[in-house]
């Protein structure tokens, strides 16, 4: 399910899920939920971690990162009520002043399509998706793949 345009889409996992609920496997449903999450966590830590080495909005801002659950799927959100200005921090801003000044402190834009993993947009996030999301993607298969076993073995 795409957030803000941004997705991860693990084939085959919506088909898994329904499967375990027919079952009857709430346990197993549950781990996978867990599987899902532990990737997000871990996830919005690297960006925390990239952001301190940035500006103080940008370490504000990243502070709202937060991994979030439903039955399904995990995504990370950033921003809130409280740090509105989050997005600006990750991706930069256009809008310039009189001066010729990126407004409020904005670093410069820097996109926010995804362009793969050799680079693109981004400050903190982004960069740490591209960092770290093939291990974690590769962490998050290797932890289906136990519950998988345990649930089916063979």
């Amino acid at each position: 399910m795409p957030v803000n345009g941004y997705a991860a889409n693990i084939e085959g996992l919506a088909q898994f899920s329904r499967a375990l609920a027919r079952i009857g496997a709430d346990g197993l449903r549950d781990e996978v939920k867990q599987a899902n999450f532990e990737v997000a966590d871990k996830l919005t830590d690297a960006a925390k971690t990239k952001a301190a080495g940035l500006t103080r909005q940008q370490r504000a801002a990243a502070e709202s990162l937060r991994a979030t659950k439903t039955q399904n799927y995990a995504a990370v959100r950033l921003g809130s009520a409280r740090k509105p200005y989050a997005l600006g921090a990750e991706f930069g801003a256009t809008r310039r002043t009189g001066t010729g000044r990126i407004a409020r402190g904005f670093r410069p834009w820097r996109g926010n399509a995804f362009s793969g993993w050799s680079g693109g947009p981004g400050y903190f996030l982004h960069p740490a998706i591209r960092e770290e999301g093939p291990e974690l993607i590769e962490e998050y298969m290797r932890r289906i793949d136990e519950i998988t076993q345990e649930a089916f073995p063979e």
